[in-house]
């Protein structure tokens, strides 16, 4: 599992990957992000709401009440423009992040380990 650390202001970057293939609401979101990262991640539901509050208030993604099929309302969610050019400018920096860090630990597929000095 990932620390803490790590994860902060990257949860943001995921919301938006997700966000990006389509509108969807909360639960589906989170079942979503989880699948998507495979085991190495786990959160829930109060871990994700206040995110997407705190993106919404920044005009990252908006939301709209819809009913669903069962008769219940759903708030979807969807990025905006703004949220778009956030995701490209952290597609960016991620790739730029992850050659220098190839640079200094190597391939992620290989087993690295530091020589004695």
């Amino acid at each position: 599992m990932l620390k803490k650390q790590t994860l902060d202001g990257n949860v943001e970057t995921f919301l938006l990957v997700i966000l990006n293939q389509g509108p969807s609401y909360g639960y589906a979101i989170v079942q979503d992000l989880n699948e998507k990262a495979q085991g190495l991640l786990n959160m829930g539901e109060g871990t994700v709401y206040p995110v997407l509050h705190r993106m919404e208030e920044k005009k990252l993604i908006a939301s709209t009440w819809r009913q669903s099929d069962s008769g219940r309302k759903r708030k979807y969610y969807r990025v905006t423009p703004k949220g778009r050019k956030m995701l490209e400018s952290k597609e960016q920096q991620w790739q730029t992040l992850s050659k220098t860090m190839e640079l200094f630990l190597g391939p992620v597929e290989t087993n690295h380990k530091p020589q004695n000095a």
